[in-house]
């Protein structure tokens, strides 16, 4: 594939946790995700991981194990999604039959931001927000991340665009931890009204 021009792999590895893969019948395993990002890697080739939090089965548990399988991945870039159960899918029967659809007006923000309308037992809204906010951190404020995205505009001679991307980066970060908070605050009025 490198030869004939591919640069760049967008792949969907959604979940670090075996059973969540299983729960949504992937068709994939964590061991095989991990062969075949170490052969993009081995070959060239970059790799965007997608990700998704909330997913059914979803834990804080399964939740930091997506997080960690991320960081050990090592792609170049992320993209982390909140799990959107929308009518007609079996996800959306599953989550309605089981009492998990918990906001279903507002799927994203004003800001177009994704918002989370599944709760299950133990993991609430408010949680998977920060969660995505906090992997984001995790993920690109490590040594190596950094080191990585600043080494290649350096190389590439695109200080420029780094600088705009960077800037870019901390304004969607900052209305991220602001989204959060209003979450959180929105969460205890509610349960200070129960």
């Amino acid at each position: 594939m490198k030869e004939a021009g591919c640069r760049l792999l967008i792949v969907g590895f959604e979940s670090g946790d075996p059973q969540i893969l299983k729960n949504v019948k992937k068709g994939a395993t964590v061991e095989r995700a991990r062969a075949f990002a170490k052969d993009c890697h081995d070959l060239g080739l970059c790799i965007h991981a997608d990700f998704i939090l909330g997913l059914p089965g979803e834990t804080k548990e399964s939740i930091r194990n997506t997080i960690n399988f991320a960081k050990k991945l090592d792609c170049e870039t992320i993209q982390v999604s909140i799990a959107h159960a929308f009518p007609g899918t079996e996800f959306y029967d599953f989550a309605k039959a089981n009492g998990f659809i918990v906001n279903t007006a507002e799927m994203m923000d004003e800001g177009g931001h994704q918002m989370a309308h599944i709760e299950y037992p133990g993991l609430p809204v408010d949680y998977v927000l920060e969660m995505v906010h906090r992997f984001y951190d995790e993920y690109y404020f490590r040594p190596k991340a950094a080191f990585r995205v600043v080494w290649k505009a350096f190389v590439n001679r695109d200080l420029p665009r780094l600088y705009v991307e960077a800037k870019s980066f901390l304004k969607l970060r900052a209305q991220r931890n602001k989204m959060v908070k209003a979450s959180r605050s929105k969460q205890a009025e509610a349960a200070a009204k129960a």
